[in-house]
C-alpha cells in the first residue's frame, strides 16, 4: 500500500477497539500526526530503529469522559502511528512498497460448497449469542476451560491458572508459578539427556475466590480472542440473583492476574498454605497492599484497587483462608508471585483486558507489535509484561529502556524478561528470496544441474508421472491426500522449471489437475463441511463416524495447518506453473484455497467467518496442533516442519494469486518460526533456554505447553522422532534448520541409524542429510542400490534429486 488512510486507520482501529472508542480518539489525531515519530535509517544498513515513544495514547471510559484514577481504558491507535513512521522515512520507495501484514483474506461467507453444519462437541460456559457473534479460538491456551471437566489449566505464561471446582475445599480460579528447580526429569532423572520433563501441576499457591461460591458456582467465558478470554464467575443465582460476579481477563504475558470483585466478599484460599499475611505500605492512593508468605517459601502480593467509600481489608481466617472483612463493589484485585516487589508496586492498578497484533513489512524488513489494550492506572503508567526469549532477541532497540531487569521461570520457554510497556515490538528479516526453487543456506552452494543430473531427474520423473494420481490421492485423510497432492505437485514443478520438458509437464499437470479438482469440488470420500459452532472448515469424517480421533482429530480441529499446508502448496506449485503457461487455474479456484488459508490463518478479526489466525501463535512464535481436546499438559506441536511448511504455503500462495499482505504475512511468520523454533525446538549444542539435560536431544519430540517429551504419538524410533521435524524437505528447510544444527543431529543420532533403514524414513534423513552436506545426499539418491522403497508416501525421487543438485549436490 502507498499510504495508511482514513479507511485504513479506521480499519485497523476496528480491530482493536469499539465505534464508541474510535469516537474518542477523534480528538487526538492531530496530536498523534504531529508526533515525533519515524523510522530512522541506518547509514549501510536496511535495519531501521525506532524513534517513537510508542506508549503515546489517551485515556477516557467514552467519547466525552474524564479519565478517572481506577476505571480508565488506555487507548491507543497503533495504525496511525505506523502511518507517522511510513510517512517520515527518508525513502519514499519504502513508504510505496509498504505492507499491511493484516489485510483480511475476504470478508464474506465461505462458499456454499461446504454444507453448514453444528459441531458435535459444544464449547461449554459460552453462551449461543457469544457463538453466534464470535469466532472462537480452538487450538488455544484457554480451550482446557470450555471442554471436558473444564479443570485442566490454561497456561498463560509465566502463569497457569484453571477452575478449582472443590479440591481443598475451594471453589475459584487457581493460580500456580513453577520454576525449573520444580521440573521434573524422567523416565531416568540421571540421563543425558534425558527423555522428557515437565512442570508439577494442581500447586495452588493461592487462588480467587468468594465467601459466595460454592459447588453450585459457574463459569462462563467471554470475548474470546486469539490472545485472551474473560471469565466470569459467579455464585448460584437462585442464591444471590445475577449482580454479583468475579471477572478476570486472562491474557498472555501479563505479570498480574487481575479480577474485578462485584458485590462479593473476596476469599483467596492456597494449598500450599498460608504462613502469614503482612499489610503493606500503599504505592499509592486509593491501592491497598497485603503480602502472603506460603509454607513453600514463595511469596505473593495481593493488591486492591478501591474505589471511594469502600472499605477493604484481609485477614487469615485459616492456615489456608484469607478473607475480607466484608463484601466489596467493582474493587479491582490483582495477585503475582513476588519476585521484584518494586516493580509490582509500580504496577499495581493497570491491567491488561485484552491484546491484539499488527504489523508491517518492507521489502526484507518487517515488524509486528503485539498491543495489550489495559485498564486502570499505577504510577508507572504502563503494565508489567513477561516476554518470551524469541521476543527479547528481536525487539526494537527502544524496548531496551522499558526493560526491568528480572525474570521469572516459563514452562517450556526458558526464561521470560519483565519489561514495563503496553506493547511488545519485534522487528524481522523476513526470506523474501526463499520461494518454488531449491535454496540453501549452506555458504557458497548454489543449485549445479549437470547433464547427468538432468538425466537422473528427467527418468527418474518418467517413472513416477506414470502413477496412479487417484489411488493416492482420493483417501479419507485430508492429511495423507495432502502429502500425496504435494509430492505430485512437486513433480510437475520440476518438469517444467528444471527440466523444461513440455511432455513430461503436460501429462504431470493433468492429472494433478484431475485429482485436485475433487478436492476443489469438494467430492472427496469424506467432504469438507463449514462448523458454525467454532467457525472452520473440518473434515466430515468424525460426523459419519463417531470417532473423533479419525483424521488425526481433523474434525475436532487438530492439525489443520499440517493438512491444509500441504493443499495449499500444491495449489500454490500449480497455480505457478498454470501462470507461466498462460491459464485461468487460479482464477478458478482462488475461494477454495483461500478458504483454507483463512481456517488455519485468518489475519483479521473483520472476517468474522473464522478466528484470527487459528493455528500460529503471534505470541509463542509457532503454532499448537492440538485442537479441541482436553490435556493436562495443555496445547503441544510435534512436527515444527509441518508447521513452517504451512506458513511457506501460505506464502507462495499469496505471491500466486498477487496478495502481497498474504506473502509478506507468510514470510513474517517463518521468520518468526526460525527465531522460535531454533530456541525452543530445534536445539543447536549452543541452546540455553532449554536444560542443558534435554538438549543433546536436539529437537523437541512433543513440545507442550508444559511439557517436553523426546517421543511421536506413533512410536518412539529415533527417526520418528527426529524425523517428523524434517517432513517435507522443501527450499525453506534450509532456513529453518541450518546446516550447522543439521550436521550435529546427524553426526549425534542418526548417521549410524540411517544406513540401517529400508522404509520410507531412510529417504526422508538422506534428503535432510542435503542440509548441510549435500553431495553425499546426492550419492544416496543416485546410487544403483537406491530403492522406491526409500520414499515416503509424501516424497519423490524426482524432487529429491532435484532439490539436491538444486543445492550444489552434485560433484561432475
Amino acid at each position: 500500500m502507498s499510504s495508511i488512510n482514513t479507511k485504513t486507520v479506521i480499519f485497523w482501529s476496528a480491530l482493536l477497539v469499539s465505534l464508541t472508542i474510535l469516537l474518542c480518539l477523534a480528538s487526538t489525531l492531530s496530536a498523534y500526526a504531529s508526533s515525533p515519530a519515524g523510522f530512522e535509517r541506518v547509514s549501510g544498513s536496511s535495519q531501521c530503529t525506532l524513534s517513537i515513544d510508542l506508549e503515546n495514547g489517551s485515556t477516557a471510559t467514552g467519547p466525552n469522559s474524564t479519565p478517572t484514577a481506577t476505571t480508565t481504558e488506555k487507548i491507543m491507535n497503533p495504525p496511525l502511528i505506523y502511518s507517522n513512521l511510513l510517512n517520515k522515512t527518508d525513502d519514499p520507495s519504502a513508504a510505496a512498497s509498504t505492507v499491511n501484514l493484516f489485510v483480511p483474506i475476504a470478508t464474506t461467507r465461505p462458499s456454499s460448497l461446504f454444507a453448514r453444519v453444528s459441531h458435535p462437541l459444544h464449547p461449554l460456559g459460552i453462551s449461543d449469542s457469544v457463538i453466534s457473534n464470535s469466532s472462537i479460538p480452538t487450538n488455544n491456551f484457554y480451550t482446557n476451560m470450555l471442554i471436558g471437566d473444564r479443570h485442566q489449566p490454561a497456561n498463560l505464561y509465566p502463569y497457569m491458572v484453571w477452575w478449582n471446582q472443590g479440591v481443598g475445599g475451594d471453589y475459584g480460579l487457581a493460580i500456580s508459578h513453577t520454576t525449573k528447580s520444580q521440573r521434573v526429569y524422567g523416565p531416568n532423572p540421571e540421563a543425558n539427556p534425558v527423555e522428557y520433563y515437565l512442570n508439577p501441576i494442581g500447586i495452588r499457591s493461592i487462588s480467587f475466590s468468594a465467601v459466595e461460591f460454592d459447588a453450585s458456582m459457574t463459569m462462563n467465558l467471554r470475548s474470546p480472542s486469539a490472545f485472551s478470554i474473560n471469565v466470569i464467575m459467579a455464585p448460584s443465582t437462585s442464591k444471590y440473583g445475577s449482580s454479583r460476579y468475579l471477572s478476570i481477563p486472562l491474557v498472555q504475558g501479563t505479570g498480574f492476574i487481575s479480577g474485578n470483585y462485584y458485590n462479593l466478599q473476596p476469599q483467596f484460599k492456597s494449598i500450599v498454605g498460608f504462613k502469614s499475611l503482612t499489610a503493606r505500605s500503599s504505592p499509592r492512593s486509593g491501592v491497598r497492599k497485603y503480602v502472603a508468605e506460603l509454607r513453600d517459601g514463595t511469596s505473593w502480593a495481593i493488591y486492591a484497587t478501591v474505589p471511594s467509600g469502600q472499605t477493604f481489608s484481609l485477614s487469615l481466617s485459616s492456615s489456608s483462608t484469607i478473607k475480607a472483612s466484608a463484601r466489596v463493589n467493582n474493587v479491582l484485585v490483582q495477585i503475582a508471585k513476588i519476585v521484584n516487589e518494586g516493580a509490582l508496586d509500580n504496577h499495581a492498578g493497570m491491567y491488561a483486558t485484552s491484546a491484539t497484533v499488527f504489523g508491517i513489512a518492507t521489502g526484507s524488513q518487517g515488524t509486528y507489535t503485539i498491543y495489550y489494550v489495559s485498564s486502570g492506572s499505577n504510577n508507572a503508567g504502563r503494565l508489567l509484561l513477561f516476554a518470551l526469549p524469541h521476543h527479547v532477541t528481536s525487539f526494537f532497540s527502544s524496548m531496551s529502556s522499558r526493560a526491568l531487569g528480572f525474570t521469572m521461570d516459563s514452562q517450556t520457554k526458558g526464561t521470560m524478561s519483565a519489561y514495563s510497556t503496553s506493547q511488545l515490538i519485534m522487528i524481522e528479516t523476513i526470506p523474501t528470496d526463499i520461494k518454488f526453487a531449491p535454496w540453501t543456506s549452506i555458504p557458497g552452494k548454489s543449485a549445479n544441474y549437470t547433464s547427468r543430473a538432468i538425466r537422473s531427474i528427467s527418468e527418474a520423473a518418467i517413472m513416477e508421472v506414470i502413477q496412479d494420481f487417484d489411488a493416492q490421492t482420493n483417501l479419507a485423510s485430508m492429511y495423507f491426500a495432502g502429502k500425496a497432492l504435494d509430492k505430485f505437485a512437486m513433480i510437475c514443478y520440476v518438469a517444467h522449471f528444471i527440466l523444461k520438458d513440455s511432455i513430461i509437464t503436460a501429462t504431470c499437470l493433468t492429472k494433478l489437475k484431475a485429482s485436485f479438482s475433487r478436492f476443489a469440488s469438494n467430492s472427496q470420500i469424506y467432504p469438507l463441511k463449514y462448523d458454525n459452532t467454532y467457525k472452520g472448515i473440518v473434515s466430515s469424517i468424525t460426523l459419519s463416524t463417531g470417532n473423533s480421533g479419525d483424521d488425526f482429530g481433523n474434525t475436532y480441529y487438530n492439525d489443520h495447518h499440517f493438512h491444509y499446508g500441504y493443499h495449499i502448496h500444491a495449489a500454490a506449485v500449480i497455480g505457478y506453473i498454470d501462470n507461466d503457461l498462460g491459464g485461468t487455474w487460479v482464477a478458478n479456484n482462488k475461494d477454495y484455497v483461500n478458504a483454507l488459508v483463512r481456517d488455519v490463518a485468518n489475519p483479521s478479526s473483520l472476517d468474522v467467518f473464522f478466528p484470527f489466525s487459528r493455528s500460529f501463535s503471534w505470541f509463542h512464535g509457532h503454532s499448537w496442533a492440538k485442537g479441541l481436546f482436553e490435556s493436562a499438559d495443555g496445547k503441544d506441536e510435534e512436527s515444527s516442519s509441518e508447521d513452517y511448511n504451512h506458513a511457506y504455503a501460505i506464502k507462495l500462495w499469496g505471491q500466486v494469486v498477487g496478495d502481497a499482505s498474504m506473502e509478506a504475512r507468510g514470510a513474517m511468520m517463518l521468520a518468526i518460526m526460525k527465531r522460535a523454533m531454533n530456541s525452543y525446538m530445534l536445539m543447536n549444542n549452543t541452546n540455553t533456554i532449554q536444560p542443558p539435560n534435554f538438549i543433546k536431544n536436539k529437537v523437541s519430540g512433543i513440545l507442550f505447553e508444559n511439557k517436553v517429551d523426546h517421543t511421536t504419538y506413533f512410536g518412539t524410533n529415533i527417526q520418528y522422532i527426529q524425523g517428523i521435524h524434517m517432513i517435507p524437505i522443501t527450499p525453506v528447510s534450509s532456513y529453518i534448520r541450518s546446516p550447522g544444527f543439521v550436521q550435529q543431529e546427524w553426526t549425534s543420532l542418526l548417521s549410524s541409524v540411517a544406513p540401517t533403514l529400508t522404509d520410507g524414513w531412510k529417504g526422508i534423513l538422506y534428503a535432510n542429510l542435503a542440509l548441510y552436506d549435500p553431495t553425499s545426499s546426492y550419492k544416496f539418491f543416485t546410487n544403483s542400490s537406491f530403492s522406491k522403497a526409500y520414499l515416503d508416501g509424501g516424497a519423490s525421487l524426482t524432487w529429491y534429486l532435484a532439490y539436491v543438485a538444486g543445492v550444489g549436490g552434485t560433484t561432475s
